[in-house]
């Protein structure tokens, strides 16, 4: 049984800090170090600044930018910029914004606290391997904060929408506590809630839910890390027997998923220069145009003509062409698998690429991907074409999202796609509340 719960979430105290777009931030991973200094200088209180803090050549174990973030956070919680709730409260959230596809949406969910559960206990299904990296610098600062940032990002199917259903009876007409427009356009609308219907109902609907991670593995995986660690010295059951969630209906009209490219670097240059007939051992393959600026236009109109195949793919070679491929033959992915995985799982077109493209031509491992090894995951597509065409890659491959019921039918049956296979789109900003690890529920 998954147990929901709400929380005394720490927030920002809007009337000292000026507004929530001058505190909040993208997530951390999706953060390079030019947006860095642009959240930096937004405020001095921005959540970047204790979320993916600077480094300096002159840190050491005492000074360093996972210690700087909990004194940080410490001196904001003791100047009132960081306020708790009174109670404990759930955070309905409403975005709407226009998807990489030009479509607009809203999508709603809300924030709360889900009891930690391992993954072999089938209440919370992964469905995305993870690197190791990101884990270490997680569990780095939350050990040195004490408290959880960002949530994870979880899915829940009720087909009735219950859940929004009582909000919609007992929110109606109420004004948002907090509201921001980010530069993409995405209005991201607040509302903490301590309705004892509302609360009831997330209780006992999700109460028999089983709970898929949509974004967030790596923190997970780390809250999970730091529970036990904190078992291990004796600490028992507390706050860190939770982790911070946002929650989202997967029948929710305003849910969707977009697609994560990979470029690839560090092969032989003759091996990359042979792909387009190397790769005709399971593909056909078909030049899409010889004009580098036409490229991007080409590839996305070859995808969306086969949107509904399996194996079919955009690659870009700089300087070389630029091509589509069309998997030939049905059973190749099948026939070429060297693990267990099941026959609805390689004929994804993420284990399509990993394994006959990355794997069987290029020789990147899953060790390699692991490893973060040859391989850059870029979610748009003309910024994928713009590293390319810098040098910063040697191939780009290009490939249609994930279907939302593909993600389900692998990670309920206990499965994990490669990583970052899905990207759910909008990321949901940083900052937004804060959960303590030692202040109890």
């Amino acid at each position: 049984m998954a147990t929901v719960v709400p929380f005394r979430a720490w927030r920002y105290e809007l009337s000292r800090v000026g507004s929530l777009f001058q505190v909040a931030s993208p997530p951390y991973d999706v953060i390079g170090r030019t947006f860095q200094e642009e959240l930096y200088s937004l405020s001095p209180y921005n959540v970047v600044r204790v979320d993916l803090g600077k480094t300096y050549p002159e840190d050491d174990e005492r000074n360093n930018r996972y210690t700087r973030a909990a004194a940080a956070l410490a001196q904001w919680k003791a100047e009132g910029v960081l306020v708790r709730d009174p109670e404990p409260t759930v955070t309905i959230v409403e975005e709407s914004y226009v998807g990489p596809d030009g479509r607009a949406r809203t999508r709603r969910g809300f924030l709360a606290l889900v009891r930690l559960y391992e993954f072999s206990e089938g209440v919370v299904f992964p469905h995305e391997n993870t690197l190791s990296g990101p884990k270490r610098d997680r569990y780095q600062l939350m050990e040195q904060t004490r408290m959880s940032l960002s949530p994870v990002f979880m899915l829940y199917s009720l087909p009735d929408d219950a859940i929004m259903a009582t909000w919609d009876e007992v929110g109606e007409g109420r004004p948002s506590a907090a509201s921001m427009t980010d530069p993409a356009g995405t209005t991201t609308r607040l509302w903490p809630t301590a309705h004892p219907v509302l609360l009831d109902t997330i209780r006992t609907r999700l109460a028999d839910a089983p709970l898929l991670i949509a974004d967030g593995h790596h923190r997970y995986e780390t809250a999970l890390h730091y529970r036990d660690a904190r078992r291990e010295r004796g600490d028992g059951e507390g706050p860190w027997d939770y982790a911070l969630v946002y929650l989202c209906n997967m029948d929710d009209p305003g849910l969707a998923i977009f697609a994560t490219h990979r470029l690839v670097k560090g092969l032989p240059p003759e091996t990359v220069a042979a792909l387009p007939g190397s790769l005709e051992r399971y593909f056909g393959v078909e030049e899409l145009t010889a004009d580098p600026a036409e490229a991007p236009r080409a590839v996305l109109a070859f995808l969306a003509a086969h949107g509904e195949e399996s194996g079919a793919f955009g690659l870009h070679l700089p300087g070389r062409g630029t091509y589509g491929l069309s998997l030939r033959d049905p059973g190749a992915p099948e026939a070429a698998a060297r693990d267990n995985h099941s026959e609805a799982y390689h004929r994804l077109d993420v284990a399509i690429l990993h394994n006959l493209i990355l794997r069987d031509t290029l020789g990147v491992t899953p060790d390699d991907v692991a490893a973060g090894n040859h391989i850059t995951f870029v979610k748009n597509c003309e910024r994928a074409f713009e590293r390319l065409a810098r040098g910063e890659s040697q191939v780009g491959f290009f490939m249609n999202p994930i279907k939302l019921h593909e993600v389900r039918k692998v990670a309920m049956g206990g499965e994990r796609l490669p990583q970052k296979s899905t990207y759910f789109y909008p990321k949901l900003p940083t900052g937004l509340v804060f959960y303590d690890l030692e202040g109890g529920l």
